[in-house]
């Protein structure tokens, strides 16, 4: 929200932390070691969801049948985990790295891979794309949608690179808000409705434990976070703290501020290499988990990020959690072009 107005600005800024992630070798393709393994996983939609072709329409196969034609790229869902891991991790911004080369990397540079002025490394994960499950009998409907952005060198809603851009969830709706009349720049999108559901997979290899978790974190967030926003972070007048609780949830895709993109991602199933050299020994290593018994595994190996309280995890949640009971959720939109005229130094509240 600008401060002194009442409309709120459809992201808000998490500050990353000071410390750099720790630099190490990466494990390698050639040779078997560390952890292997296969996550199938499935993405529903909460809110409305659009992910492009470029035309406003839902990427499809071409060679599938129109029932089940449309799909998630991998490399959308690989890259929205990545970008997530890197804030979490304190991981450098892969178009800034400043790695001298790939012998010494970060924890998500070692995961996801690296390319940088000729040094490459492949990296240890591999997301299929996310294959159409389900979708609602309610059609899949046209919307006006904001076309155009803030520039990044207006200062009150780009504040620094120090910071990663967050969307607020819109609970509940299943609707995409429509662009004011006053909005010059729209285009015309075809999202999937909510309740629309897809399946993927993302195979590893050779990653270690931190390795493993940071991907698991990223993939399952937490089911249960509360939120304490100051009477400074909410509306003029407001003056008590606000507290919610909820579980957080990824945003994902296009016609993200008109509430599109909210999505709930769950593993349903486990395989797990522990040694993956045993095979070649006569001796299988594997671990298989699936329903309670998964749940408690992800809550164990995910909770050094759980259980983490400093500013970037805090500010995190505060943008990723999906309640009803968040007053933000109220009249999230962008202020017309001539708004920034009017204000050239307005800047954005703060995040808690």
């Amino acid at each position: 929200m600008p401060q002194g107005e009442n409309f709120w600005n459809p992201y808000r800024w998490v500050t990353l932390g000071g410390e750099e992630a720790l630099r190490e070798k990466p494990n390698h393709h050639h040779r078997a070691s560390g952890l292997s393994g296969r996550l199938r996983c499935e993405l529903t939609a909460l809110t409305p969801l659009m992910i492009g072709n470029g035309s406003g329409k839902f990427v499809h196969h071409a060679s599938r049948s129109p029932q089940d034609a449309s799909y998630i790229p991998g490399t959308s869902l690989k890259g929205a985990i990545r970008s997530l891991a890197e804030v979490v991790s304190h991981s450098e911004d892969p178009f800034n790295s400043t790695h001298p080369d790939a012998s010494q990397l970060d924890i998500v540079a070692r995961t996801f891979g690296y390319l940088q002025k000729g040094n490459v490394f492949r990296g240890l994960v591999r997301f299929s794309d996310a294959c159409l499950m389900f979708t609602p009998d309610r059609g899949w409907q046209e919307y006006e949608v904001v076309a155009g952005q803030p520039k990044p060198n207006h200062q009150s809603f780009y504040p620094s690179k120090r910071q990663r851009k967050f969307y607020h969830h819109h609970p509940g709706t299943k609707d995409l808000v429509r662009a004011p009349s006053n909005i010059r720049q729209t285009s015309t999108v075809q999202p999937a409705p909510c309740g629309t559901s897809f399946a993927f997979t993302v195979d590893f290899e050779n990653l270690r434990e931190a390795e493993l978790s940071l991907l698991l974190y990223c993939l399952v967030l937490e089911e249960q976070v509360q939120v304490n926003l100051r009477p400074q972070c909410l509306r003029p007048g407001d003056r008590h703290l606000v507290t919610f609780q909820g579980p957080m949830r990824h945003k994902i895709g296009g016609a993200k501020p008109h509430g599109a993109g909210s999505v709930h991602i769950a593993i349903t199933h486990m395989h797990l290499q522990e040694d993956a050299a045993a095979r070649y020994r006569g001796r299988d290593s594997s671990r298989i988990w699936e329903e309670e018994s998964l749940r408690q595994e992800l809550v164990h190996r995910t909770q050094a990020y759980s259980r983490r309280e400093d500013q970037t995890m805090n500010e995190l949640r505060a943008m990723l959690i999906y309640s009803e009971d968040d007053p933000r959720g109220q009249e999230i939109r962008y202020p017309a072009w001539n708004w920034f005229d009017r204000n050239p130094t307005t800047e954005l509240k703060p995040t808690l």
